[in-house]
């Protein structure tokens, strides 16, 4: 068996490891995972701070506020990433929900993590939808303001994302609330070497909600990859 291939999962806005606890194991010896949670008030902060802790080569993974992350260090280190596994994330510089969700968590962090409960993953999802409670109350609503901050103070990468030529999986759900299925496919068809999934019945957190799909399309690309060279 190939030897595993050191992967750096960040998690999203107000999530933890949890969100990839049931991929990460669905990959087993697949994966030598490393979750990192970096919430910085830039983007930018939040990129050094991963590349200063993260292995010398690795596939990295962002799910929404994450993935935008993900870009900025793809983007940083393109040496140091070997692939790419985005979901949920819009490239563009728009305004996701409201600027005043950092003000929110940082106010009222109880009643915007509901809302957001709400949104992120679909009605009928209600362990998840719990999980995803018990995830943000660890992170904390000050964490997750600046997370958020961060969001929304991004660069615009649209006119980048062609620099970027290491191999990139592209997931999403086809019911995402927050960023359109069209984003995604957007996103897969600017850069140069990506693969795109849409997941019926499926929100904003893939991994959360179909583990072991979204596992099997990330074992499936990194087995497939080298091949493409």
């Amino acid at each position: 068996m190939a030897a595993p291939i050191p992967t750096v999962f960040i998690p999203a806005l107000l999530c933890d490891e949890r969100l990839y606890t049931d991929v990460i194991a669905a990959l087993g010896d697949h994966i030598e995972a490393h979750v990192m949670i970096s919430p910085k008030p830039t983007l930018q902060d939040s990129v050094v701070d991963i590349l200063a802790h993260a292995p010398p080569t690795f596939a990295l993974v962002g799910t929404s506020y994450a993935g935008n992350l993900a870009l900025e260090i793809a983007l940083a280190a393109p040496e140091r990433v070997t692939a790419l596994w985005l979901m949920g994330c819009d490239p563009a510089a728009a305004a996701q929900g409201s600027p005043d969700l950092a003000g929110g968590l940082e106010a009222t962090p109880d009643a915007v993590i509901d809302m957001l409960a709400g949104l992120v993953v679909p009605a009928s999802a209600t362990a998840q939808a719990a999980l995803f409670k018990s995830m943000a109350a660890n992170i904390g609503g000050k964490a997750g303001a600046a997370q958020a901050r961060a969001l929304a103070a991004r660069r615009d990468l649209t006119a980048e994302l062609g620099k970027l030529k290491m191999p990139a999986l592209v997931v999403w759900g086809k019911d995402d609330p927050l960023v359109s299925v069209a984003v995604g496919r957007a996103l897969a068809e600017a850069l140069p070497h990506a693969h795109f999934f849409a997941l019926n019945g499926t929100g904003h957190l893939p991994t959360l909600e179909k583990p072991e799909e979204a596992a099997m399309l990330f074992a499936d690309f990194l087995h497939a990859e080298p091949h493409h060279h």
